[in-house]
């Protein structure tokens, strides 16, 4: 609990705008992994990227209305693209929060922890004035993440949690002959998503603490 919880406070302490994450697997994924499809995910991330405003903004309405169908990419994407409006920037914390809480929980239901790394990227791709503005409200960030984790508990999982998968070294190499080799068994779920709620709300629980 301890490491999960430092993982997430380093998220909140600094970013540098990077290009959205590549998938380190097959050019042509093998077997089950051949099943996980991520053209959805990359033409609502270059919607949400786009430079025109009130195009960014159809794009903005859409995602925020179809949010638990979002996986973690796009949620990041969705809080880039609020940010460029200062006066939407507690929205955009919000749902940086949110995808960072189903990021990691994608990451420990992985069973290949190098996939894990997806994780870290997406955190380097956040807009810099999204951790900016953080640090300049801790306490206030204190309570969006309680709204995330809330949120997260009354919205269902609505998407491919397999997406992390592709960032891993096993999906580079495995013929995916076996299903069972992507995702820990789903009786562990629960377990595993209240930890992720515990080690967020204590990461920032620390954070909002800092001076």
């Amino acid at each position: 609990m301890r490491s999960l919880a430092l993982l997430l406070l380093c998220a909140l302490t600094a970013a540098a705008q990077t290009p959205a994450p590549e998938p380190v697997a097959n050019a042509r994924p093998q077997g089950i992994y051949a099943t996980i499809n991520l053209s959805g995910t990359e033409s609502a991330i270059r919607q949400l990227g786009q430079l025109i405003p009130h195009e960014r903004r159809e794009a903005i309405g859409a995602a925020v209305a179809n949010a638990a169908k979002l996986s973690p990419p796009v949620l990041y994407a969705l809080a880039n693209a609020v940010s460029l409006d200062d006066v939407n920037m507690p929205d955009a914390v919000f749902w940086h929060h949110v995808g960072r809480i189903r990021a990691v929980y994608d990451g420990l239901r992985c069973k290949d922890p190098t996939a894990r790394d997806a994780i870290n990227v997406l955190g380097k791709g956040l807009s810099p004035d999204i951790s900016r503005y953080q640090r300049q409200h801790r306490q206030y960030t204190l309570e969006i993440a309680q709204r995330a984790i809330a949120w997260d508990q009354k919205n269902p999982h609505s998407y491919d949690h397999r997406w992390i998968n592709l960032y891993g070294k096993v999906a580079r190499y495995s013929a995916g002959a076996d299903p069972a080799e992507l995702t820990v068994p789903e009786s562990e779920w629960p377990d595993i998503l209240k930890r992720v709620h515990d080690a967020h709300l204590k990461s920032v629980e620390e954070f909002a603490a800092q001076k």
